[in-house]
């Protein structure tokens, strides 16, 4: 059935018409293409040992300062048993091997216990370096060292979201606590460099046999557009991303929109610098207009 997959990149279909596919269940990996990101999600089991689940539906859901992920699973998987259980979890991201993936797959088996399907893993676990997350408590998991990203997350048990008791899966809000890089991936991400990690997809369990995963080309970029909207719009965006201290109102950022973009994150740093000497965690109008008097005056 895929085999066109192997041999074809791209099939041209913009000439052909749209036909209509029944529902089946799971049909997001049963009747549709639907590539996904996975995460392997560590959690402790009430023996103490450490259980590893592949989780597709892992998603962002706070990204403004409440920050936390959806995190969506079968009602009896081990993973939904161990988070109800001591609310702690770990989820990781590791680059496309397929020697890896195949345990991936493995891991993903449904109906064993967390000692049957670990015994086949050949992944290796080492210690947080979050204060207070080391392993060995019956709690907090170890993390999984092939990872080159990892979310220490917990249970959110504030929010209701279970919008069907009756259905077959449960649906956890995870509070993002910490996210942990390798240090090359640390420093690339931190210093603008576009180099992106090789993260594998997945397209989902098909042909009632098989795991479908790919990997993706080189990553490239596209530049935003300069002639729409307001100008202020994309320095709100950047000066409000480059330092977690101290923020721009809108006014403040319409003020600058007539640096040139080549020169904004140098300029944005020197009121951030300024800014943070003289204790100020919110840049209104007022204070870029000081700044740009006195910059006048010398």
């Amino acid at each position: 059935m895929f085999g066109w997959l192997k041999k074809n990149r791209k099939i041209n279909t913009f000439n052909e018409e749209f036909v209509k596919n029944p529902h089946r269940d799971n049909w997001y990996q049963a009747n549709s293409y639907y590539p996904l990101p996975f995460a392997l999600v560590t959690t402790v089991d009430e023996n103490g040992k450490t259980n590893i689940g592949p989780h597709s539906f892992t998603m962002p859901y706070g990204v403004i300062s409440d920050y936390s992920l959806v995190l969506i699973t079968r009602h009896n998987s081990n993973t939904a048993i161990n988070l109800t259980r001591t609310k702690k979890c770990a989820l990781h991201f590791i680059e496309y091997d397929k020697k890896h993936l195949k345990t991936v797959v493995g891991l993903g088996y449904p109906g064993q216990t967390t000692e049957e399907k670990m015994a086949h893993q050949d992944f290796t676990f080492i210690d947080s370096p979050t204060e207070g997350r080391a392993s060995g408590d019956g709690i907090h998991p170890p993390l999984i060292k092939e990872a080159i990203q990892v979310y220490e997350c917990t249970l959110d048990e504030s929010v209701n979201f279970h919008y069907n008791e009756a259905s077959s899966t449960r649906h956890f809000i995870i509070k993002l606590e910490n996210i942990l890089l390798k240090e090359s991936w640390h420093k690339n991400i931190n210093n603008d460099n576009p180099m992106m990690p090789n993260l594998p997809i997945s397209y989902g369990f098909r042909d009632g046999k098989d795991f479908w995963f790919t990997q993706h080309g080189k990553p490239f970029s596209i530049p935003t557009p300069t002639d729409r909207g307001p100008k202020s719009a994309a320095v709100i965006y950047t000066a409000n991303r480059m330092d977690d201290d101290v923020k721009f109102t809108d006014e403040a950022c319409e003020k600058l929109t007539g640096v040139p973009r080549v020169f904004l994150k140098t300029a944005l740093n020197g009121i951030i610098k300024k800014a943070k000497q003289e204790g100020v965690t919110l840049v209104d109008e007022a204070f870029v207009d000081r700044i740009n008097s006195e910059r006048n005056k010398k």
